[in-house]
């Protein structure tokens, strides 16, 4: 639903965090007022912004005149607290002014109810099943060995980056997670999926609006590293009809979700060639880690159609250089670690001088953590292969900073 009764000109966000930063940067340049909320004083919103009130999510009040001051709002994060939010959408002045939608949101936190809700939505997922307690586990154990097939064990909430997750292969796996659960009960209840022989992984943007249609962005390759996004390829080596039928899934899903705003669909690739299959596998509903590679690889950016979206703007964007490959590098804290001051969070030395290099920007976080996300890198290359040797090349230049850190 639109707001028609006048201009949408001050956005809401939901979280300072780098990406709550990088789409303010585009809701200004559009011309809009932005005010973030976020609870950490040290955010990158905050360090690089004026646009941040410091507050609590679970505070209705601050809600409440936090949402006074916007027209529109929105959230770069999906692990907001929601229960003071859903009184404050309550409130007939407020009802409309989230997007995408409550319901999205609590979908996309609570992995049972976002399978449940892909189901509803037509969308193709991973055998799975609910477990309510530990004897569900247990029960299940025979069964899931006999058919020799391998599972991955969830939290319903508050997973991501690879946390909250077991793998059960073997039986010595079985019992050590049987082990380690018996006792808490309140991580129930959990999914237990089967685990499937991927080819790859790929995700899809799509930024919706109720009246201005809707806009893919280009199906995107994404190579993980202990469960944390490495490398984003743009194109993906995959076949151009799966890519597609991606793109028609995710649509798919962002309409009978009635999302408004941007929604990006993770989906595992099953099978090669022209035999490939799609599993969605997760849903996010605001802008992704994966969708940096558009701040280059297309005219307009995952944040400035999120921007256009909230500012009910007509929405286009172009490939630039489409016979190029693109590549995302997030860079983790784990490079910087042994560093013991903001001072030394820099790129190493040659790194903004290579050839390949258009993009690299760090978030100006003041702490390295093994598994933060740090700030990324964007190149292009004539080939894949040639990107990911780049990448190489690029995260071995990070042994000579942390010596020269050291002399």
């Amino acid at each position: 639903m639109t707001t028609t009764a006048h201009t949408i000109r001050t956005i809401g966000i939901l979280g300072a965090g780098q990406l709550g930063l990088m789409l303010s940067d585009s809701l200004s340049d559009l011309g809009a007022q932005v005010h973030m909320l976020e609870p950490n004083e040290n955010s990158p919103g905050a360090a690089r912004t004026n646009f941040v009130t410091s507050g609590s999510f679970d505070d209705e009040e601050t809600l409440r005149q936090f949402f006074s001051k916007c027209d529109r709002v929105t959230y770069e994060f999906e692990h907001i607290p929601t229960s003071a939010l859903r009184r404050v959408l309550g409130d007939p002045a407020h009802r409309d002014k989230l997007w995408p939608s409550l319901t999205v949101l609590e979908n996309s936190q609570n992995r049972i109810a976002e399978k449940k809700a892909l189901a509803a939505a037509g969308a193709p997922v991973a055998r799975w099943k609910e477990i309510q307690n530990h004897a569900s586990l247990v029960a299940e154990k025979s069964d899931w060995l006999k058919q020799g097939k391998a599972a991955i064990l969830k939290t319903a909430t508050g997973g991501y980056d690879g946390k909250g997750q077991w793998r059960l292969s073997t039986e010595t796996d079985w019992n050590a997670t049987l082990e380690n659960l018996l006792n808490k009960q309140s991580l129930f209840p959990l999914v237990l999926e089967e685990k499937c022989d991927l080819e790859m992984e790929i995700s899809v943007l799509v930024g919706r609006h109720p009246t201005l249609g809707t806009f893919f962005f280009p199906a995107t390759e994404n190579i993980h590293i202990g469960g944390v996004l490495d490398t984003t390829l743009h194109p993906p080596r995959l076949n151009y009809e799966t890519c597609l039928e991606a793109q028609k899934i995710a649509s798919q899903i962002a309409e009978r979700w009635d999302v408004f705003g941007l929604l990006c669909v993770e989906f595992f690739v099953v099978g090669s060639g022209q035999n490939a299959s799609l599993l969605v596998n997760e849903v996010a509903p605001r802008p992704h880690n994966s969708g940096h590679i558009t701040r280059r690889s297309m005219s307009r950016s995952q944040f400035d159609i999120l921007a256009q979206i909230l500012l009910d703007l007509p929405f286009v964007s172009h490939q630039i250089a489409p016979e190029l490959t693109w590549a995302m590098w997030n860079t983790l804290g784990d490079l910087w670690m042994g560093e013991l001051s903001p001072e030394h969070i820099h790129w190493p030395e040659g790194l903004l001088a290579h050839s390949a290099v258009c993009e690299a920007i760090l978030y100006g976080k003041k702490e390295a953590r093994t598994g933060r996300k740090m700030g990324h890198v964007i190149i292009t290359s004539p080939k894949p292969e040639q990107a990911q040797k780049t990448i190489e090349h690029l995260r071995s230049s990070f042994r000579t900073l942390k010596r020269g850190s050291q002399a």
